[in-house]
């Protein structure tokens, strides 16, 4: 399987869940983000790797949106979305289908940021909360596991991962691969 991992600001996190999954078989591949467009441009299936089977979304998230890094005025591109990336900015222009997606950025599993997903036909994964800091790379390990070393579908490995304790199960998941785009 190939993965992934979209990097906007926990770099930490990104490095351990690239050798835990490297350990599970995967091949990761890392794309630190320096602006919105970029995260767009990985959505959009433009990341300047493979096409992906899975993707992590790395970062922080507050209230269904996804934080960007924070550019001056001037650095912006023409039409480049400042700010959070909520579902308003997201809907239209996630252009990967059929793919396992995660992000372990807190409040990124709101109702809406999951429907932007599950419309693009994807599988999405992300907590509706705030858990602690480790729980969400705990949780991404060892849905991960089920998923690559165990065999599970992924909402089964969704639903074992978030068994684990509360913190783990802040995170929820909608499958939108069987919509058909």
């Amino acid at each position: 399987m190939d993965i992934l991992i979209v990097m906007t600001g926990v770099d930490f996190e990104a490095f351990g869940l690239r050798t835990s999954l490297e350990l599970f078989g995967a091949r990761v591949y890392l794309l630190p983000v320096g602006r919105p467009k970029h995260f767009l441009d990985a959505l959009a299936g433009r990341s300047g790797f493979p096409e992906p089977d899975a993707m992590i979304l790395c970062g922080h998230g507050d209230r269904g949106a996804f934080l960007m890094p924070d550019l001056a005025e001037s650095v912006y591109l023409p039409d480049e979305p400042r700010g959070p990336l909520g579902p308003d900015e997201l809907r239209g222009r996630i252009a990967l289908r059929d793919k396992i997606i995660v992000s372990t950025g807190c409040d990124t599993g709101y109702p809406e940021t999951l429907a932007v997903f599950a419309e693009s036909g994807n599988f999405y994964a992300a907590p509706s909360d705030s858990p602690e800091g480790g729980a969400a790379y705990f949780w991404t390990v060892r849905f991960f596991y089920g998923l690559l070393c165990m065999g599970r579908g992924a909402a089964d490995a969704a639903r074992e991962a978030s068994s684990t304790d509360a913190e783990c199960g802040m995170f929820v998941f909608r499958d939108g691969r069987s919509v058909k785009k």
